[in-house]
């Protein structure tokens, strides 16, 4: 029956020629498709090649200077006089050492360098920059490379990556990458020259982005960069290594997912440096359009077949009618045909999809963006209700909840994690805080600070709800979830949109609470708004003069005693945390200021500080971390107290001091000591951050200063006292250094200050410590 029904349907002039225009429209789509994907790829390849190429040749050019200036020292040293002196000699002896071990000692100051050894085969002893002489390669403090070092006498350059296995607890586990040269008597190999450079210095240096990885083997197939976070298993980079081979590009599939992979090779140390593009996000608009196209065709087949077999019923009035519908200002004319519904369908699809996109993507960024405009104040009024009737048609004209969830201790938290892992553990963290709130709140979050997120809520049910609690709970559900310690700041009910920047700072205020309380708390608003004073005079900074002053006396342990005394009286007395975190980022700014002025070492704690960081820690560990800082500046400063500039300088400012009321000059300040002008303005300037006319006019006004406010004598008297012999001149110095006249100045010493005693005179600069 089916096969007489098909025949006779063939029979049919109209339904064949609405057969072959179905096959044909159907195949000529899906050759568009194809090969408009093809192209697109082809073009993709050609684009993208080149740029990963030369990023890969960048980074490769990276690690070639870092490997050449090493290897340029290590074949300097294989021909220098002292270590061929240590090498040619026949019997141990530790002063031949002595020569040999400053040179190692002055070519490994670069930071990228641990330590330099000279390797000794004939008595297997070593010299090294970092221990000195050992008679024995087993005495070595560190010695992992003696398994591999003797490869030497077959090789002429070996690169080995290890780890640190020495006694120096700085550099435990430490990765390192080791260089090593042989030195040659007599055309035979008689040592080496190892060079031990710093892993994670070298490849810090790389060029990354976000839409590649980048993998570094060496010669022997091993996998040198990154050590962590492998995005990929090794045996599937393994399959990648032989599918490449030596090509320059290739596509590759890992794991199922394809991937554009690139390599070059380094002519100085033969390592491959390869990159992978993921191939998904970068073929999906395309994947997407080629699909698209197929499903037309099949669906061009199925009405096709359709009007074929209901032809002799209908007389494609269903077709008609869907024309109609869809085209209604169009007058169809005929019976029509799938070519005219082709176009619509698709354009529908395409719409649809488009919207789609829209609204799945964006949506959530601009309600992001939108908050954290809100609470940051960059939005007009107008703007702001246009953008909350666009982007929360779903959310109620009800009132809303704001709170600020911090990472407590951040700075030490994210020192524990890579950047890509840090990011990783803050988008699981905002992902539960939505999940977490999902059922009961509408949410919206935004990070406005690196350690913290706001949240802005809406309850879906008109009813109260315990917001604190349900925080308490979320701090707890993040411990155990993420093993990461937050504290929470929730502000009052915000009545509308337009109240929750209020809302905002008073949750920023009730989180600074954490300061006295601790961490992985809750704070609330009303609760938090009476608790703290506000400060109490000048008294409360006293502390933090104290501190500076003994750091610059070198004196540690008095530093440390007004660090403790400082904080105790900040808890007894419940200063507004704000105003402490002021005060301390101020005393932490100053010490920054002293150690660039000086040139000194900063403390690790301070290497990369923002005004943030103590933000999110409590009194106690402030206090840690301020007494390790004063601990490390008084040691270094005391050691600088000891060099023959400080000394020198202290000397010329004896002098000023005792010479003020002379007309000195520089010429004569530099005469005091023998030397040149030049040498003691550039030594002096290097020293206190000052020139030294600068500083003798300091001085002279601080003096002058005392002068007014303890005796009566005339202005003109004081000037001739502290080196002015024109009164004028005097008035116009005072006045540019103190912003007022010595008589206004004399005028308002007069009345009391509040202070138990005067505050002593500042100066510019490190060395105002002579006294």
């Amino acid at each position: 029956m089916l096969r007489f029904k098909l025949k006779y349907l063939l029979n049919n002039k109209q339904n064949r020629l609405i057969l072959m225009l179905t096959v044909s429209v159907s195949l000529l789509i899906i050759l568009i498709g194809l090969f408009s994907y093809r192209e697109y790829r082809n073009a993709l390849d050609t684009e993208l090649n080149t740029p990963n190429i030369e990023l890969l040749q960048i980074n490769l050019d990276v690690t070639n200077r870092a490997f050449r200036e090493a290897d340029n020292k290590a074949v300097d040293l294989s021909f220098h006089q002292a270590v061929l002196k240590y090498i040619n000699a026949d019997a141990e002896d530790a002063e031949i050492a002595a020569e040999p071990q400053d040179v190692l000692k002055t070519l490994a100051t670069e930071p990228d360098i641990h330590a330099i050894s000279v390797i000794k085969f004939k008595d297997h002893s070593v010299i090294s920059s970092g221990y000195g002489y050992k008679a024995s390669w087993e005495e070595a403090p560190e010695h992992a490379w003696t398994p591999w070092i003797e490869k030497m006498k077959e090789k002429p350059l070996l690169i080995k990556r290890r780890v640190y296995t020495g006694t120096d607890p700085q550099l435990s586990n430490t990765e390192l990458l080791s260089l090593a040269r042989p030195i040659v008597r007599n055309g035979e190999v008689a040592g080496a020259v190892l060079i031990d450079l710093d892993y994670d210095m070298l490849f810090s240096k790389l060029y990354s982005h976000l839409s590649s990885y980048q993998f570094v083997y060496n010669l022997e197939g091993e996998l040198i960069y990154p050590k962590l976070n492998l995005p990929f298993p090794l045996t599937e980079m393994d399959k990648v290594l032989k599918d490449i081979d030596v090509s320059p590009f290739t596509h590759v599939k890992i794991e199922g997912k394809a991937y554009m992979a690139n390599q070059t090779f380094s002519n100085v140390t033969g390592w491959r440096m390869l990159s992978l593009v993921p191939m998904e996000q970068l073929l999906k608009n395309v994947t997407t359009a080629r699909n698209m196209m197929l499903m037309l065709s099949l669906i061009s087949i199925a009405v096709g077949c359709s009007a074929i077999y209901y032809y002799n019923f209908a007389a494609f009035r269903p077709l008609k009618r869907i024309n109609k519908l869809l085209t209604p200002d169009i007058a169809a004319a005929g019976h029509g045909n799938l070519y005219d519904l082709e176009p619509v369908i698709g354009k529908l699809v395409g719409d649809f999809q488009s919207k789609s996109l829209v609204a799945d993507w964006s949506l959530p960024e601009l309600r992001s963006k939108y908050v954290n405009d809100l609470i940051s104040r960059s939005m007009g009024t107008q703007e702001m209700r246009t953008k909350w009737e666009h982007y929360f048609a779903d959310w109620e004209e009800n009132p809303l909840e704001l709170l600020i969830i911090s990472i407590d201790r951040h700075a030490q938290w994210a020192a524990a994690f890579v950047e890509e892992d840090q990011m990783l553990l803050k988008y699981a963290m905002n992902n539960i805080v939505l999940e977490y709130f999902e059922p009961a709140w509408r949410a919206v979050t935004t990070a406005p600070q690196k350690d913290s997120l706001a949240v802005l809520l809406q309850p879906r049910e008109l009813e109260e709800k315990e917001l604190k609690e349900e925080s308490a709970r979320l701090v707890v559900l993040l411990q155990e979830v993420l093993k990461i310690s937050v504290s929470i700041g929730v502000g009052s009910t915000a009545s509308g949109v337009a109240q929750a920047a209020r809302s905002y700072d008073q949750s920023m205020h009730a989180l600074s609470g954490r300061l006295y309380e601790g961490y992985g708390l809750v704070h609330a608003y009303p609760e938090a708004e009476s608790k703290y004073t506000e400060s109490v005079g000048a008294a409360d900074e006293a502390w933090r003069q104290e501190v500076l002053h003994a750091l610059k006396s070198s004196d540690g342990g008095t530093a440390l005693e007004w660090v403790r005394r400082g904080t105790k009286d900040t808890r007894k007395l419940g200063i507004q945390p704000q105003k402490v975190f002021r005060s301390i980022n101020d005393l932490l700014e100053e010490i920054m200021s002293m150690a660039t002025t000086g040139g000194y070492p900063l403390p690790a704690e301070l290497a990369d500080y923002t005004r943030h960081q103590v933000t999110t820690m409590d009194l106690a560990e402030i206090e840690d971390m301020l007494c390790r800082i004063a601990v490390h500046m008084a040691g270094v400063l005391g050691a600088h107290r000891q060099s023959k500039e400080y000394l020198l300088v202290q000397n010329l400012i004896a002098y000023m001091e005792s010479h003020l009321q002379e007309n000195i000059g520089l010429q004569d300040i530099a005469g005091h000591i023998n030397m040149g002008v030049s040498s003691v303005s550039t030594i002096f300037k290097e020293e206190t951050g000052s020139t030294v006319y600068d500083y003798l006019t300091n001085l002279r006004i601080d003096k002058a200063c005392g002068l007014l406010q303890d005796s009566g004598l005339k202005i003109a008297d004081i000037a001739l006292q502290v080196g002015y012999q024109n009164e004028n001149s005097f008035i116009r110095a005072f006045r540019k250094i103190k912003s007022t006249t010595p008589g206004k100045f004399r005028e308002s010493s007069k009345y009391p200050s509040g202070y138990a005693d005067r505050p002593k005179p500042r100066r510019s600069g490190v060395s105002e410590d002579s006294e």
